[in-house]
């Protein structure tokens, strides 16, 4: 999950680990996916996540299709 998200923040010159956003973005997203608590991320939870708030397809790189395309071939 850290990989697929280390380009999703922009990197402040003042900041000692750059990579510490990236660290609480990952924590913050398993606590919202972890539905059972568990500490991993299963299909069920990813499931369960998903279809509760679909824009977090999104959070894992550009998967939607462009909200043209979607109102021009879904309504």
């Amino acid at each position: 999950m850290f990989h697929m998200l280390k380009n999703s923040l922009l990197k402040q010159p003042s900041e000692e680990d750059p990579d510490e956003g990236i660290k609480d973005l990952v924590e913050i997203t398993l606590k919202k996916m972890d539905h059972d608590h568990d500490g991993k991320l299963s299909f069920s939870d990813y499931e369960q996540a998903v279809r509760e708030e679909t824009l977090l397809l999104e959070a894992f790189g550009p998967c939607l299709p462009d909200p043209k395309v979607n109102k021009y071939y879904f309504h």
